[in-house]
């Protein structure tokens, strides 16, 4: 088909994909980069972080449901 002398045209440059931008594509980019070893050390230490701040929570929090407890 030849669109040249059509009133219309096909919207945007003919990809469909949507492109990520910003900090989520290079987040992305530098995943995939990342050896295997790399990708666990990284899940363990994100774990060990979501752990200690689940225990400060529960350290804050503990006391006040220790107060209604008793």
């Amino acid at each position: 088909m030849d669109y040249i002398d059509a009133d219309w045209r096909p919207v945007g440059d003919g990809r469909n994909r949507r492109r990520r931008t910003g900090i989520l594509a290079a987040q992305r980019q530098a995943w995939h980069k990342m050896t295997r070893a790399e990708r666990r050390r990284a899940r363990l230490a994100l774990r060990d972080c979501a752990m200690f701040l689940g225990c400060i929570i529960v350290a804050i929090g503990l006391p006040g449901w220790v107060e209604y407890l008793l």
